[in-house]
């Protein structure tokens, strides 16, 4: 092929003209598939390593749970029970919080697109049900939970002076209280300990 007709397909058209929107349009299409692929390799990268993450901390989690129930009995079956403690904790402090419509329909929102129409704390008969497993299973009803009278003994190695765990658990109580719509002393949460207190 001849240079000089590569040339002359080189060269812009003299009759042909741009646009005046054709920059922008370009320049739109052009962040849009940045945007798209930069989305893209994130949520994949994402995916990949929450799924590998998920995998390893659900097995570590096995073996220190394991572990602990070895080593420290009293402190695994506290931690458990602080599990529970967590969930109703965080439904009491969601239950008295004032929510506007827009985050309303944005729970709503994140919920359907999310969780597949599921917002488990979101429901009250979710939170009742996990206070009621706490108090029967993880409570001083429970014979099992007399375990955890050795609590202070295990943490003696680590911990010095005296600790309080019936003021610990005294905000925990409230937090059941509310949920529950009766009175839980911090007596029936905090580990078994006589009298309440550790001193170390």
């Amino acid at each position: 092929m001849d240079a000089a007709v590569i040339r002359r397909y080189l060269q812009p058209s003299p009759t042909l003209r741009w646009h005046p929107w054709a920059p922008l349009v370009a320049a739109l299409l052009l962040l849009a598939f940045v945007f798209y692929l930069g989305a893209s390799w994130g949520f994949n990268a994402s995916s990949r390593m929450f799924g590998s993450g998920v995998v390893e901390a659900n097995a570590s989690d096995v073996f220190f749970r394991h572990d602990l129930e070895e080593k420290r009995p009293a402190e695994a079956l506290r931690r458990e029970a602080g599990k529970l403690d967590a969930a109703v904790e965080r439904y009491a402090r969601l239950a008295t919080k004032p929510r506007g419509p827009f985050e309303k329909f944005r729970n709503a929102l994140e919920s359907r697109v999310f969780l597949r129409g599921m917002w488990p704390l979101e429901s009250h008969d979710y939170a009742v049900k996990l206070a009621e497993l706490r108090l029967s299973e993880y409570s001083a009803t429970n014979p099992r939970w007399r375990a955890t009278a050795s609590w202070c003994d295990e943490l003696h190695r680590y911990a010095r002076g005296e600790h309080d765990l019936l003021a610990d658990y005294t905000p925990v109580a409230e937090a059941y209280s509310r949920v529950l719509g009766r009175t839980v002393r911090a007596e029936e949460l905090a580990p078994a300990v006589p009298g309440g207190k550790c001193a170390f």
